[in-house]
């Protein structure tokens, strides 16, 4: 009877492992200290009124210091090009104080005519900021060297995973 218990165990182990394994196919986590981010995007005084964004900021468990970016947008101007930025620092304090907009943009984003657009981006990072935690936010503006965005986010805390 014990043999048939160990069994049934280890085949609910197996069939539980199976499924977790499925449930996260992108390899993505943890999430304790922040190593994605699921960003929101909202009007600023110079976007339209009803502009909305999502970033889904993801870094893969592997040994590299990849970023992946899935940026969206919508209710934006149609047939329109915006750049995609963001600034840190390195005070994780919840206070997004950083300024550095431009250097780099991480892409852009080109709007339907609709007012929809959606890009893909990939950021690489040195080796050197494994484990780095700082503070971020993202905006998107109309132009590379623009001195406000059209939409932004409010201030996040992420660390690169190690």
């Amino acid at each position: 009877m014990g043999r048939i218990k160990l069994i049934v165990l280890l085949a609910t182990l197996a069939v539980a492992a199976v499924g977790t394994a499925q449930a996260d196919p992108g390899g993505w986590g943890p999430e304790t200290p922040n190593f994605n981010l699921e960003v929101v995007l909202q009007p600023t005084a110079a976007g339209p009124d009803k502009g909305f964004g999502l970033v889904k900021f993801r870094q893969p468990n592997d040994a590299n210091t990849t970023i992946y970016l899935d940026v969206w947008v919508r209710d934006l101007l149609p047939n329109h090009t915006y750049y995609v930025q963001r600034a840190v620092d390195a005070i994780v304090d919840d206070t997004c104080t950083g300024s550095n907009w431009t250097m780099p943009t991480l892409g852009t984003v080109t709007t339907d005519d609709a007012g929809t657009g959606r890009a893909a981006l990939v950021r690489p990072l040195p080796a050197s900021f494994l484990g780095v935690e700082f503070d971020i936010h993202f905006r998107i503006a109309e132009t590379e060297t623009a001195t406000s965005g059209v939409l932004q986010s409010g201030c996040y805390q992420y660390t690169v995973s190690q």
